[in-house]
């Protein structure tokens, strides 16, 4: 089959690479290079960087609507568009190009968790499982026929390990789907929009640790759920404090916040014992290493 890939992190790699190993990838667009780290220097994507090293025609078009971009898909003569984690909604010119339509590989059971942050929004939800959906692409948000779908429990895996499990089930399921397509048996079955949810981009807030006030269940899915963002954090009045890992504690504590060679953080019906903080302006450490020569009050 003759595929053009749609992609930018590396969530888009693995599949990427299956699809080049059993096909052929003719074109990868990904989004054009943006700033990054403390310099702000621009940077090309994860997937731009996987084509340059595949060998793959590689472009980073600003818009899709430029007939220049419209006639240079239209050229590849394609059989099927493959949609990861893009970035761009695609128009229905684009996605009337290909012989067998755009199929995106999307990170949630659909029709629960369309949109920008499902594997995050799922973790912080207290869901128990989660999985992988191959869709075909229509108009909509995330709302076409589903082709094939498989999940994963969650349990104590953080947003960057989910991520990665999920990238890898997808580069598999998507080549199941490419051959279901190539003999003509592929069976898409349609969405039920009355059980949709949506997946919200993630915002620093939803990493707030509400001392106190949050269960010892939600601030562990917090601390999860913001691994691969900025952490979950909870307040001082010397600033934000990060916490990256944590674990249920047995203890029993008065205070919101307890220091004794470890670190204790109160929820409503128990605490957590912190295993590694960012204090403000600080790196990562481990939590007993940091308390060693530093204190932290409320």
């Amino acid at each position: 089959m003759k595929i053009v890939f749609f992609g930018t992190p590396d969530f888009a790699c693995p599949a990427l690479e299956s699809l080049h190993e059993s096909h052929e990838v003719s074109l990868v667009i990904t989004q054009p290079d943006a700033p990054a780290g403390r310099g702000k220097k621009l940077k090309q994507s994860a997937l731009g960087n996987l084509a340059e090293q595949l060998g793959l025609p590689l472009i980073k078009p600003q818009s899709l609507k430029e007939q220049e971009i419209l006639d240079l898909l239209r050229d590849q003569e394609a059989d099927l568009f493959v949609v990861v984690a893009y970035g761009k909604i695609l128009s229905q010119e684009v996605l009337d190009i290909p012989k067998y339509g755009c199929f995106n590989i999307h990170g949630s059971l659909l029709p629960k968790y369309r949109g920008a942050a499902p594997i995050e929004r799922a973790i912080l939800d207290g869901e128990e499982e989660t999985g992988i959906s191959i869709m075909k692409m229509g108009p909509g948000l995330d709302d076409g026929p589903v082709a094939l779908t498989a999940s994963v429990e969650i349990a104590e895996k953080t947003s960057l390990e989910l991520r990665e499990e999920l990238s890898h089930l997808g580069a598999k399921l998507i080549l199941e789907a490419v051959d279901l397509i190539q003999t003509n048996r592929l069976d898409l079955k349609d969405q039920n929009d009355q059980l949709a949810t949506y997946a919200h981009k993630i915002s620093k807030e939803d990493g707030q640790l509400n001392l106190g006030k949050d269960s010892v269940f939600q601030m562990l899915r917090k601390i999860q759920g913001m691994d691969g963002y900025k952490g979950a954090f909870f307040t001082t009045k010397n600033g934000n404090y990060k916490v990256f890992k944590a674990q249920e504690s047995s203890r029993e504590i008065q205070d919101l916040l307890l220091v004794d060679q470890d670190l204790f953080l109160k929820g409503k019906d128990g605490c957590i014992q912190v295993e590694i903080i960012q204090a403000p302006g600080k790196k990562k450490m481990n939590a007993k290493d940091y308390l060693r020569g530093n204190s932290i009050s409320l």
